[in-house]
Parts: C-alpha cells; structure tokens; sequence
C-alpha cells in the first residue's frame, strides 16, 4: 500500500485508517471524512441516522479527552454541531483539518485490539478491555507477531474481558480472534501494510457481530524490517564454538604487571589450567607467567580460535580489523566505552563479544574469568550468558559453592556484534548444553530473543534487568503506550516457554533444581516438616507457582501413622514437632517420612523443611548439630525413586548455623538434594523447573 495520507506527526486519517480495516475483513464501522461543517452536514443527512462526529487536528491523539468526540448527533444537527466544535478546538490552540462523521453503534462490552512494531519486540499484538480508559484499567495481553488463530484465542485467554465474552458473547469471542489474525497474523495488516502503530478501540462487542467503532493508526517509518530471518542454531554453533570452547587463544593487551587487565587475563588463564594454546600480544614483555609474547598481532598464528582484548578504547577498533587479518575467529572484547565494534568487525567473519565485560568460564577448555580457587573445573551442562560482569562472576562463585556444574559462564557487556538471541541459537546445538539462562539489561533483541526461543528444544531462563522505553512515537496510540509496560515482557516470555526470574536467588535455586530434577513434570507437592505457619505460607506459594498439595492415599496414611505423635498432623502438609524428629530410640524420623511420601502416586517432588533455630534451642552447640547432621543425612540418602526432594535448612543466621549449613549443603549435592533457604524459594524454584522441563518432554 502506498499513498497514505498522513499528519505531520505520521498519524493516519481515522476514514483512511478505517478503510485500510475494511479491507483487510476487520469489521469497522464505515466513516466519512468531512473537511468542513458544510460537507458535515451534506454527509449526516445522506447517512440519515443517529452519528458519531469525531475531530481531525494535528496534535490531538485522544479525541475524547480532548473533547473532539460528539455523540448520538441529529443528522439535521450535524453542521450546526461541527462549527461549534471547531470554534471551540481554535480557542485551545488546535487546528482543526476536519471530522469523520460515522454513524452510532448499539452498546455492548467495549475491546481494545492493537498493534505496532515495537523497537525492541518487533511485531507486537495487544488485547483487552477498551474505552477510553484503558490505560487505567491495565487488562491487556500482548503477543508477537505473526500470530495463528489458536495463539490469538491464548491472548484473548489471558485477560478478564476475555473470560466476560467467552460466557457472555460467545460468537464475539470467536469473532475477536479472527479479527486478531486479520491484524496480526502472517499476511495481516501489521506485517502486509506500512504501519507501525494500530488502535481499534472500541472493537464493540454485540450477541452476533462485533464492530470497530474507532480507528487510528500511525505511518511506519522507511528502513524497518518486519521479517527478518531468526539467528540459525547450526551457524551459530559454527561461528562461536572458538568463542565458546577455544582450543588457542590470543590475550591482546598482556601485560606483566598483576594490576593490568591484561595481567589478568592471562593468569586467569593459566591458573585454571587452560587446555590449548596461548598466545600473550604485548609491546613490553617477553613472557608473561611462562608464556613467550609476541609483540603485534601480526606475529600471532594464523587461525587463532579466541582473543581477549584489553586494550585503550581507541585502540580496540583497528585492533579487531588486524585480528580478522590473522583469520582469528573470535574476540571477547573487556574494554569499556568504545565505539560501535559492529562497524570494526563489518564485512569480516570475525565475531565480537563485549565490549565492556570480565571474561569467560569454561570447565570444557578450563578458563575462567575470576580466581581459581572459586572456579569448580567439573564439567556440567548449564549455560549462563550475563550482560553484567558482577552477575557473571557471582554464577560462578555461588554456583561453585552450590555445587551446579556449569558448560560455559559468559559476561558479554554491550553486544555489539554478538547479540543475546545468537548466544541463544548456539546454547540451542551446543551438546554440552541443557539449560540456558541469561541476564538482560535491556529489550532491543527481544524480538528474535524471544521468537528464537519460542521454537527451542532447550529450556530458557531470564532475569531481566530493566526495561527500555519504547520510544517516542509510543503516545501515538494506546497500544504504543501499554506496551511500556513489564506487561509486554512477562506475555512474551509465557507465549515463548521462558521461564522469567525476578532475582539472582530465584536464578540460582532454579537453575540448582534444573540440574538436580531433569526429568520433574508433575504438580505434586509433598510439603514436611517442623512449622506450621511455615506450611501455610508454602501452600500459598505452591498454589502461586502452579503446585497442588494433593491429599495423601490410604496407603501413604497408613505408613506415616506409625509416626503419630502429640502435636503432629501427618497429612499434607506434614507438621511435626521439632522434638518429634525423633523416636523413642532416639533415630530420626524425616528420612523414613520423606520415603513414605514419595511412594504416594500423587506427589511429584518434595520439600522438607526444619528450624535450625528451634533444634539450637533444645540442644546445645555440638548436639543440635549432631541431630540436624543426622536429619539432613536421612533425608539424602531415602529411597525417593525418581522423585525430587528438596532440603530447606532454616537458619538463623548465626555464624555457627550458616557454617553447619554450608557442610550440609556440600553433602546433600553430592546425593543429589538441593539445599534452599526458604520454603517459599524453593517451591517457586520447583514451579519454574517443572515449566522448564516440560520443554524437554
């Protein structure tokens, strides 16, 4: 489509919006642009019906705020009515280009369906309760584009018109999905027409029909490209492998002096025990920790699978253009505030990582990007990918203290060159990787983020850091102005299978579980232990992260009746008494529970939780670690079968109960239990693995 007519701000005319509708089969009202009151009235005795009059001026976005809208006007009123409008508009300062006259509609439940190309999303659609407060009433959903009938009928699903038209309206309901299609499917009007931002609002919704009652839309910009193909897996994994898993490496930049950069990228590199080659550039030292130095990066060999570089900033440009001249395969840029590394490296088959980050870990090709001593060499099947450096350090330390066993920990800054969703498409054919989780600080590679992540076999984390605006074109349309909101990224997650994560705890316990319950589908919760408040709460949480606490067999009760004792309630959730922890021959109790809840068909996984701080209080020092050395141990070593079981050591932060707990938590991975802090964090743990793997089977 060509020749729109748009304002000076690329707002189109609301009849060339509605016609545009039209013939795409959305049901919209038809309307009649009037430039003058005369023309006006000449239109309204034609039409000869009740009208709607609403005000063309540039400047104005939201007729009815802004008084531009008349109602249930009398046709033989309608001239009369549009001079009063436009002497009034003048004395606000507005411009008045004309009116669309159209007439009224009957009354009925009022929907929003919009879309636009969002900067960072790409294709975006959204739903939900419309009129003109629908800012204020927040009840939208919003999907990518394109979008099929079945995904249209999910994103009508999620919001609470949808639910009000479905038992009320249910021929609208149905309409409203193919209205959806039309706007956003594969050869709808966003992605066929050269328009960036869409309203219908009101699509009102009657007991047969339904009817776009309000249009208005804005003119796409030259230059965006609203197909563009997905990164492939099988050539992400060929172009970053040398990233990822080198077997030579360059550090461009070393240095002798410990305080450098480039100092450390070297030692990190050979304390860890690096595995291939390694190459120091530096224009001042001969050898750098044993290794022999060249002076330029033409003297390096050719084919070099990896460079680091710590350079000046204004240096790293010409750096990579001579790096790609050796045929070096890939660079993982440290330096900070440097230009544009996309420019440097256009043209080349040199791929950049960075700029601005800490490094790289890999037990596979053993290197790290801290100190050795927190850097585990046990290879794993984990990939993290981290815009922060602090939070990719932080993965590696805490998770070596967990026990997770990690393929790669990568800190990629500012991603110049390698985007976050082409990191993706390599974690999708890396072998080594099963799990993929990722830290984002901003939206602009959502878009292929998210629909690349849509078709993976392997299941995706984020914990997004921010939230970009989405630019200034956004108050053009109440669609462009919702989708602001964090609302666009948790929809866009749900529809994709990413699990979102709010913290880098909630990161951690769920990628722990991920590793220690692979093949956990089920929504059983068993829930034991000492504490009944603390059981409630967990019922709360689990029911929050999509977990029941089924009722326990007849067989289940006969087994834990042996353990009745005063103050005990053995049903789920079990609640014992700290002092009940024991029998009378004074053996533990919690691994025999655990055994016998496990055996129950309708749990799935556990969690067994105590109060360190209770057991301190009944026992002194030694002998309360005694027994909760012995409960954890019991716990660890049950016959569970394949079900999860996950150990919740309530400390209170003592330094003596936070020792004991890193001990136990060290013995209990070994077994294959993770240990959590709360109850809470780690049934949203189980509610997010259980998600993630049903992307597996």
């Amino acid at each position: 489509m060509t020749g729109l007519p748009p304002t000076s701000d690329r707002r189109l005319r609301e009849d060339v919006v509605r016609d545009l509708a039209i013939r795409y089969g959305i049901p919209a009202n038809p309307v009649v642009f009037a430039d003058t009151p005369v023309a006006a009235g000449e239109i309204a005795e034609r039409l000869g019906k009740p009208l709607a009059i609403k005000l063309v001026a540039d400047g104005v976005v939201h007729k009815s705020k802004a008084g531009g809208v008349l109602l249930d006007i009398a046709p033989d009123a309608a001239e009369a009515a549009v001079k009063q409008l436009f002497t009034v508009q003048r004395a606000r300062g507005f411009t008045p280009r004309g009116v669309t006259v159209e007439p009224m509609v009957d009354a009925g439940p009022e929907v929003v369906v919009g879309a636009l190309h969002d900067p960072g999303f790409g294709p975006v659609v959204m739903v939900g309760s419309g009129g003109v407060d629908v800012e204020a009433l927040g009840d939208v959903a919003f999907a990518q584009a394109p979008l099929d009938r079945d995904g249209a009928l999910r994103l009508i699903g999620r919001t609470r018109i949808g639910s009000v038209l479905r038992r009320r309206f249910p021929a609208g309901h149905e309409q409203l999905a193919d209205l959806l299609v039309r706007v956003g499917g594969a050869h709808g009007l966003l992605l066929s027409e050269p328009v960036d931002q869409i309203d219908l609002n009101p699509v009102v919704v009657g007991p047969t029909s339904i009817v776009a009652v309000d249009a208005r839309a804005v003119a796409r910009p030259d230059g965006v490209d609203v197909r563009a193909p997905l990164p492939d897996p099988a050539t992400l994994y060929r172009q970053l492998k040398p990233a990822v898993y080198p077997t030579s490496m360059a550090v461009v930049g070393a240095s002798a002096h410990p305080e450098k950069m480039g100092h450390r990228a070297v030692r990190t590199a050979v304390d860890q025990g690096f595995t291939g080659a390694l190459h120091p550039v530096s224009r001042s030292a001969d050898t750098i920790l044993g290794h022999a130095a060249v002076s330029s990066i033409a003297e390096l060999p050719e084919g070099v699978d990896r460079a680091v570089v710590a350079l000046p900033a204004a240096a790293v440009p010409q750096a990579l253009t001579d790096l790609a001249g050796r045929g070096v395969k890939t660079a993982h840029v440290l330096t900070a505030g440097t230009t544009d590394l996309a420019q440097a490296v256009a043209g080349t088959e040199l791929r950049v990582l960075g700029p601005n980050c800490i490094g790289h870990y890999t037990p596979y090709s053993r290197l790290t990007m801290i100190g050795r001593d927190a850097s585990s060499t046990e290879k794993g099947t984990i990939a993290v990918v981290s815009q922060s450096g602090t939070y990719a350090g932080d993965v590696v330390r805490r998770g070596n203290e967990l026990g997770l066993r990690f393929s790669f920990v990568s800190s990629v800054g500012n991603c110049h060159d390698v985007s976050p969703s082409e990191l993706l498409a390599f974690c999708e054919a890396d072998p080594d990787t099963t799990v993929a989780a990722f830290y984002l600080e901003d939206d602009s590679d959502a878009r292929d983020f998210f629909a690349l992540a849509a078709t993976m076999s392997t299941p995706v984390i984020l914990f997004k850091g921010g939230r970009s605006a989405v630019g200034g074109a956004a108050a053009a349309s109440h669609t462009g102005a919702l989708a602001g909101d964090p609302q666009l990224l948790r929809d866009a997650a749900a529809d994709a299978g990413v699990v979102l994560v709010s913290s880098l705890d909630e990161l951690m316990d769920t990628l722990l579980l991920a590793q220690f319950a692979p093949g956990f589908t089920g929504p059983g919760l068993g829930l034991l232990g000492t504490g009944g408040g603390v059981a409630v709460v967990g019922a709360d949480t689990a029911h929050e992260s999509g977990l029941v606490i089924p009722p326990f067999a007849g067989s289940t009760d006969r087994s834990l009746s042996r353990y009745d004792a005063p103050g005990s309630s053995l049903h789920n959730p079990i609640d014992i008494p700290t002092w009940s922890m024991v029998d009378d021959s004074g053996a533990g109790i919690m691994g025999r529970l655990v055994e016998a809840v496990a055996a129950d068909p309708a749990v799935d996984c556990i969690v067994a939780y105590t109060d360190m701080g209770t057991v301190y209080d009944m026992k002194h020092g030694s002998d309360a670690a005694a027994m909760l050395t012995d409960m954890a141990r019991d716990i660890s070593v049950a016959d569970r079968g394949p079900v999860p079981v996950v150990l919740v050591l309530r400390s209170s932060y003592s330094a003596e109960q936070d020792t004991l707990v890193r001990a136990l938590r060290a013995e209990a991975a070994s077994a294959g239990v993770a240990v959590i802090e709360t109850v809470d964090r780690a049934i949203t743990a189980l509610g997010h693995v259980r998600r993630l793997n049903a992307r597996r089977s």
